[in-house]
């Protein structure tokens, strides 16, 4: 009878009804799935201004950073238990300090966004080396003109700031169209795409000899403002800044006048402090700066991606053992 009853409660838990509420519109096969990895749970999709009224049993929820009014649905969330993000970075939810002392559980969609960032990054960096974007100007206008000094990747250094997943995934990109990859992490670890791996502190080493310098760091207190008027007067003339991660890691301004000066030669920024780039940004008309709106890590795969994560996770919760991309709430990341 003993074993009989621990079996019984071990599938109450195992089944236990979770209610989960998403930001984002699931189909039915997404759902389906959900319901696999959790057979007790239902699950409500709508914005927020439309789920209020389910709010107060929520347990889980789901949404990306940007969606995060944490501090009302903490009020409205009596019950909330766990939060996962489909986009990697949470500082919307981190700005929050009465979410940061909650034992809530966070989870991102870290990992999943190498793939297409990485091919971003590479068709940037072939558009420049290549001019690609000067041969359409060309075409446009009917005029038949050989390029402006088209050059090769191959055999060029490229400085890989911040090696998490996505730095990884572009090492791995960069190393096989034959480039030296320099990378820059807080912690030492085998890296096989990576030819000279250095600690943060060597930073500007690293900004010195590349041609082309790559921003993948999350936005952390340190790395807000990083990338300075110092930091671009450290860089190569023919350096190429390319910054993928977030917008206050460069300070705009003093980007702008690097560029402006010759300092450096090119960039490529697909994140901004302020989004959508106001119109009066002088980033729209300083020279040699490609400009993207926020989509290196847009997919088709993208949604796909990150619930494999939440699946994954949703089948051993709520023992919270052996969970991935556990966000830790003291480092923001």
């Amino acid at each position: 009878m003993n074993g009989i009853r621990i079996y019984c409660i071990s599938e109450r838990i195992y089944h236990m009804e979770l209610h989960l509420l998403s930001f984002v519109r699931l189909n039915d096969e997404q759902i389906d799935l959900l319901h696999h990895a959790s057979p007790g749970c239902t699950v409500v999709c709508g914005r927020p201004e439309q789920t209020a009224s389910v709010m107060p049993d929520v347990d889980i929820l789901l949404g990306y950073d940007s969606q995060m009014d944490i501090d009302t649905f903490l009020q409205q969330m009596s019950k909330l238990k766990w939060i996962h993000t489909f986009s990697a970075g949470v500082e919307k939810l981190m700005a929050s300090e009465d979410f940061c002392r909650s034992d809530i559980l966070l989870t991102n969609s870290r990992g999943i966004h190498g793939i297409p960032m990485a091919e971003h990054i590479l068709g940037t960096m072939l558009a420049s080396s290549r001019r690609l974007i000067e041969a359409w100007e060309n075409q446009k206008n009917h005029q038949w003109k050989r390029l402006t000094s088209p050059d090769e990747l191959y055999g060029k250094t490229a400085a890989v700031i911040g090696l998490g997943s996505i730095g990884r995934e572009v090492a791995k990109h960069l190393k096989n169209m034959g480039m030296h990859v320099v990378a820059v992490k807080q912690k030492e670890t085998t890296e096989p795409f990576v030819d000279q791996l250095l600690p943060i502190a060597q930073i500007s080493e690293a900004l010195s000899c590349a041609d082309y310098v790559i921003v993948t760091l999350p936005l952390t207190p340190e790395t807000t403002n990083m990338f300075n008027q110092d930091a671009f007067r450290l860089m190569k003339k023919n350096a190429f800044f390319i910054n993928v991660s977030r917008g206050a890691v460069v300070n705009e301004n003093d980007l702008v006048a690097a560029l402006s000066s010759g300092m450096i030669c090119g960039a490529s920024l697909d994140v901004f402090a302020v989004e959508p780039l106001p119109e009066d940004s002088p980033l729209w008309d300083v020279p040699n700066l490609y400009i993207t709106p926020h989509y290196s890590s847009v997919s088709p795969m993208y949604l796909e991606r990150s619930l494999k994560i939440f699946r994954s996770n949703l089948q051993i919760f709520p023992q919270r053992i052996g969970m991935m991309n556990v966000v830790d709430k003291t480092r923001g990341y």
